[in-house]
């Protein structure tokens, strides 16, 4: 029976009892030969990670939800679980989530959408929370979706843009659906790994790149004897094409992600990204086989790859996670020179306030990285520069001026204790403080520091839903730099003000 979106749409909103709705649902999804052509999940809104993660957390989803954007088909089976069956924690997370899912699900007619902002010192070290990145913004855009495709057509006009690209078209993408796949041609945000103020790997510090994207559709466990013990799996596959203005023009970029959960308590991903071809580069098949292998890396190629896991467990029955990842730079077959991540988090539930969920963690993206090193301060022997780039790819893993990886790029080691509340009434309060040092051994190339730089950063944010008809986002934060070697220090107030709508 083929799946389309409105027949799961049509499955969730039937009148028949509630777990005849749910087994409807399930085997809809679970049919081979069919998938759901729905729009995808876009990184960008913390609180709406923080209810999904917690109902993975939980039991209540299933799938592997580490690898953004977020395809809506697993959530929508979740989405189903009786409320009565849940706590009051879960159950304010479900209905938000509900809420976001019924705004998504609307087919066969267009959903426009428009936004402004206004911004002092937009932040220059991105996390995974959004917001403006230019002075001033102004967007409007359309999206269809009908039975096997989707579409989505943004355009946005940047004031002043540090890449000197007033207008853009950040968000848009055409995808058609292929069995449980989903191919699409993109220039959306991405975020792989379970971090929460970056990823080793590839986040959405920088503008999206035009790619093209394979993604599967629903997460459902293979059937295989053999395999069926990784449970819920995902993947995903793009390949795009970088700017001309970069030491090499027109580089392209490869990136592959595979994320699984043996256990609900337990997801697991495997990720690479590579730079390969380009002005007066090989590019043929066999460069591609070779780049796919990890062959004549520092020759042609500059690769990054290496693994994450995070483990939730309620020890003494406080709700908590453990999360690492470990990304490796260039090597011969497999990576060398790790950058580290650790993070912790907890959740729970006050009842005057509403829901919240907080976050430890610690990110050092020095080659060979050692702690006791870190938080010492001493960057030891050695040169800098060693992530994120090479000798011939030396604008790195970077796109219009700012890393594709973590926003701190490369020899920086940062502590940052960050957390959402999200009250009764379904608004978002956020804050954030970083302290650490940004690139520790002088590299020549680092998109956010000339030279090793003390570095202090706090941010408070906010998300309130129902004003004019849309979302109103506004923060405030405190921005503190001193670079080591000059001892010239810079201190800057960042505010910004953004409202979107979508009808």
């Amino acid at each position: 029976m083929p799946v389309t979106w409105p027949t799961l749409v049509a499955a969730m909103k039937s009148p028949a009892p509630r777990i005849a709705r749910f087994i409807l649902t399930l085997s809809l999804l679970l049919t081979s030969s069919a998938a759901v052509a729905g729009p995808w999940l876009a990184p960008g809104d913390s609180a709406l990670r923080a209810d999904i993660q917690m109902l993975a957390d939980t039991g209540v989803l299933d799938a592997p939800v580490t690898t953004w954007p977020l395809a809506w088909g697993d959530i929508a089976t979740a989405l189903q679980t009786p409320v009565a069956e849940l706590n009051a924690e879960q159950m304010a997370a479900l209905m938000r989530v509900r809420m976001r899912f019924s705004n998504a699900s609307l087919t066969g007619q267009p959903r426009l959408n428009a936004h402004a902002s206004l911004a002092k010192n937009p932040r220059g070290i991105r996390s995974f929370e959004d917001g403006p990145r230019e002075d001033a913004e102004v967007g409007v855009g359309v999206e269809w979706t009908g039975d096997w495709w989707a579409v989505s057509a943004q355009g946005q006009w940047a004031h002043n843009p540090t890449d000197d690209r007033e207008w853009r078209a950040d968000g848009s993408y055409a995808g058609i659906a292929l069995g449980n796949w989903m191919l699409a041609a993109a220039a959306t945000d991405r975020w792989w790994g379970p971090g929460w103020q970056g990823s080793l790997i590839l986040g959405n510090n920088a503008r999206p790149i035009p790619a093209l994207t394979l993604e599967r559709n629903s997460t459902q466990a293979l059937r295989s004897k053999w395999l069926s013990w990784i449970g819920p799996w995902d993947l995903a596959i793009m390949y795009g094409l970088l700017e001309n203005d970069r030491a090499v023009s027109d580089a392209q970029m490869f990136g592959m992600r595979l994320n699984f959960k043996p256990f609900h308590s337990l997801e697991i991903g495997l990720s690479r990204t590579s730079l390969l071809c380009g002005d007066g580069q090989s590019c043929s098949a066999g460069t591609v086989a070779d780049m796919l292998v990890f062959s004549g890396t520092d020759a042609s190629f500059d690769h990054l790859a290496g693994y994450d896991a995070r483990w939730s467990t309620s020890p003494f029955g406080v709700p908590m996670a453990f999360y690492f990842q470990f990304i490796g730079e260039d090597g011969n077959f497999f990576p060398g020179d790790y950058l580290g991540q650790f993070g912790a988090e907890t959740r729970g539930r006050i009842e005057s306030l509403g829901n919240y969920h907080i976050f430890l963690e610690w990110s050092d993206t020095e080659c060979d990285f050692r702690f006791r090193r870190s938080i010492r301060n001493d960057s030891g022997p050695g040169s800098g520069g060693c992530a994120y780039t090479n000798g011939l790819y030396q604008t790195g893993q970077t796109y219009r001026g700012r890393s594709l990886a973590h926003g701190f790029d490369s020899d920086a080691s940062v502590f940052t204790l960050g957390g959402v509340l999200t009250d009764h009434g379904d608004h978002a309060w956020l804050a954030n403080i970083s302290v650490g040092n940004l690139n520790r051994r002088n590299a020549r190339v680092n998109t956010v520091a000339a030279n090793k730089t003390r570095y202090r950063e706090i941010e408070f944010s906010h998300r309130r839903s129902g004003v004019y008809g849309g979302e109103l986002y506004t923060g405030l934060g405190y921005d503190y730099r001193r670079d080591t070697v000059t001892g010239r220090a810079t201190d800057d107030i960042r505010a910004f003000v953004e409202w979107s709508f979508t009808y």
